[in-house]
């Protein structure tokens, strides 16, 4: 029956209550009260990150309609939940569409409606869930305007995984590359649009839970004096979150790498399996090329960057090519001989992947050391070994500022 499967709002707060003595430290309990339409699922699914960061899922029976989970967060979290008929299996098409995104908190959470069309659900009972769904306000036109660009880009990739396992030749695979590639170019003024509603939104909610999420992944996409504002705004608790900790990290990587630092030191072995120091260099102007030989644009630059190596290498500047290549050593290989920048020198960043999904600080990463969050991005250091220019990416300058910055150096010298 209904009233045996749902939580009145007294017990609710007396759950809350009792439970506040026996999470874990740090930890607060929440509970979700959930009652949906017709009879379309047995279950529901939540997924969503607890006390020390620790994944966590739960699955529910619901009964009448109606169905409960409760469990310890420590503040508010980003959670999916999704609901099932028993015995169905759900394809991984559509398992994101089958999906809803919210936010979790200490708090009584209500969610009612459609279990199918889990976008029309109506959530309440969380402060964060409103905001978000204030910043999706603001977004979600643009990014309905944007969806016929969607489909055309991912029809475009799907064409170059098909020539891809097809092993059609290297021109095709080129061509197709370079044709996805111009039209995620397309996405550029959407992504503006949407990036300036959003940092408004900071602006406007500098202690929301939505913000301090939204910036672990928009702190590469601003200014290196934007990404300190909103930071610097955060109250001491949420300045105390993990994700406040990798805010505050990522910013201290990016200043690591930017005009003014001492250039962080490394020793790597080069493509010819020779020992390569950052040390070594000193008494010469050194650009740190940070590329890929899957990125697009990284390739693009390579013949101006070969132009600049040529003229003005007998004044003084040398070339680091710094590829993030670590898993497709002969795809790196390859692309060094194909756009001719074994010129120069060339290592890999250091990548390793099971410590980025661990969240474990790798120092061999030069990505990491230099707070490089996007390529292309080319670093210029002077021969005191002092960094001097930023280019390409959202902390620097452009590739022309670059251009500028070469050409007062040596040009002035006679």
């Amino acid at each position: 029956m209904k009233i045996r499967t749902i939580l009145c709002t007294a017990m609710v707060l007396g759950l809350l209550q009792h439970g506040l003595a026996q999470t874990a430290p740090g930890a607060k309990p929440f509970v979700i009260k959930g009652t949906i339409t017709g009879d379309k699922a047995d279950s529901a699914t939540l997924y969503y990150e607890g006390a020390g960061q620790k994944y966590m899922h739960q699955t529910v029976a619901i009964k009448g309609n109606q169905f409960t989970i409760t469990g310890n967060v420590p503040n508010a979290v980003s959670a999916r939940i999704i609901f099932k008929k028993k015995g169905e299996v759900i394809p991984y098409q559509q398992q994101q569409e089958r999906m809803r995104e919210f936010y979790i908190e200490p708090a009584v959470i209500t969610i009612k409606g459609d279990p199918i069309n889990v976008k029309t659900l109506v959530i309440t009972g969380s402060k964060t869930q409103g905001e978000y769904e204030v910043l999706n306000r603001k977004t979600q036109s643009i990014r309905e305007e944007e969806k016929p660009l969607e489909l055309k880009y991912q029809k475009a990739n799907e064409a170059y995984i098909a020539a891809e396992k097809a092993k059609k030749p290297e021109a095709t695979l080129d061509s197709l590359k370079y044709i996805a590639a111009a039209i995620h170019d397309e996405f550029e003024p959407f992504n503006a649009r949407i990036k300036k509603a959003t940092y408004q939104f900071f602006l406007d909610h500098p202690n929301s839970y939505v913000t301090l999420d939204m910036m672990r992944y928009y702190t590469s996409n601003m200014s290196l004096d934007s990404a300190k504002h909103i930071y610097n705004a955060f109250n001491a608790e949420m300045k105390a979150t993990a994700g406040g900790k990798d805010i505050d990290d990522h910013i201290k990587q990016i200043e690591a790498g930017s005009p003014g630092a001492v250039a962080p030191l490394f020793t790597k072995t080069d493509i010819n399996g020779k020992k390569l120091s950052l040390a070594d260099f000193k008494g010469k102007y050194v650009i740190l090329d940070f590329w890929a030989s899957w990125c697009v644009p990284c390739r693009k630059s390579n013949p101006h960057m070969i132009e600049l190596y040529k003229k003005y290498k007998g004044k003084g500047l040398d070339v680091i090519g710094i590829a993030d290549d670590d898993r497709k050593l002969d795809v790196w290989n390859a692309a060094v001989v194909k756009d001719g920048v074994g010129i120069w020198h060339n290592i890999l960043r250091g990548l390793n992947m099971d410590m980025i999904m661990k969240g474990v600080k790798n120092p061999e990463d030069l990505d990491q050391q230099y707070g490089i969050a996007s390529i292309p991005t080319k670093i210029l250091i002077d021969p005191n070994g002092k960094i001097i220019g930023r280019y390409g990416d959202s902390y620097g300058g452009t590739e022309e500022d670059m251009d500028k910055m070469l050409t007062s150096i040596f040009e002035s010298k006679p």
